[in-house]
């Protein structure tokens, strides 16, 4: 019986592409200009193929589907390499994180929800379930982007990246929530968007629920993930079976 549930942000509950795709078309030349780099399209674009963007479309096992910042600037960092560019890693993560986070917490930024989060969220928690967030973007961001959209207080936990917890698919963010609310691991199901989500449940004995809302497709999901949903809108017919 699932007792509590770590849902992915971007591409589970709030739309992926109109967010983190045009804040990475922003960002990428604005980094590049920030370190002395020629910003022109064949640089942009190499860069944008580092982080798993190429022609406009996300790959869904690349670092800006579900990477961390340090891990992104690690990937950044390691192709720049190829063509005799050396970056200092810390300092490329810095500047990866205060770009993308002023660009996804501007303030005429603005959230989709992929359905009504608040709703979802209430009506888990009357049937008892404890109800957290486990992402790869930063706390502030991840904070400011609940707060906008008014659903902040509705999650009983927020996992996010501190600069101290490991990243997905480490096991930080599920010891927190299980511990909290003194879970058994496979009372946890985790609710994501890519097939990372599926491996943070499976090695930390969760069950794995992936949705088709954001960057990845069905196929990315067979065989690995323990139930596949258009989107979270299915969930509560899904919960039903399983009881």
């Amino acid at each position: 019986m699932i007792r509590g549930i770590l849902f992915d942000k971007d591409g589970t509950l709030v739309d992926f592409f109109s967010l983190w795709l045009k804040a990475a078309l922003e960002v990428t030349p604005a980094f590049l200009r920030e370190n002395n780099l020629d910003d022109n399209a064949q640089m942009t674009d190499y860069v944008l193929r580092a982080m798993g963007v190429e022609d406009g479309k996300v790959d869904p096992k690349g670092a800006l589907a579900y990477k961390s910042y340090q891990e992104i600037a690690e990937d950044i960092c390691r192709a720049l390499e190829e063509k005799g560019i050396v970056l200092d890693t810390s300092r490329v993560q810095e500047q990866l994180e205060r770009l993308f986070n002023g660009s996804v917490t501007s303030g005429d930024i603005s959230y989709r929800e992929l359905t009504d989060i608040g709703q979802v969220m209430r009506d888990l928690k009357g049937k008892g379930i404890c109800v957290g967030l486990a992402t790869a973007d930063t706390l502030y961001s991840a904070e400011s982007c609940l707060k906008k959209l008014g659903t902040y207080q509705e999650f009983d936990y927020v996992g996010a990246d501190d600069g101290i917890r490991k990243p997905k698919p480490e096991a930080d963010m599920f010891l927190e929530f299980q511990n909290k609310f003194h879970l058994k691991p496979e009372e946890i199901a985790v609710v994501g968007d890519t097939y990372n989500d599926v491996v943070f449940a499976k090695n930390n004995g969760g069950i794995a629920i992936g949705v088709l809302s954001g960057v990845s497709s069905e196929e990315d999901f067979r065989g690995d993930a323990d139930y596949i949903l258009n989107s979270i809108q299915e969930l509560p017919q899904l919960l039903e079976r399983m009881e």
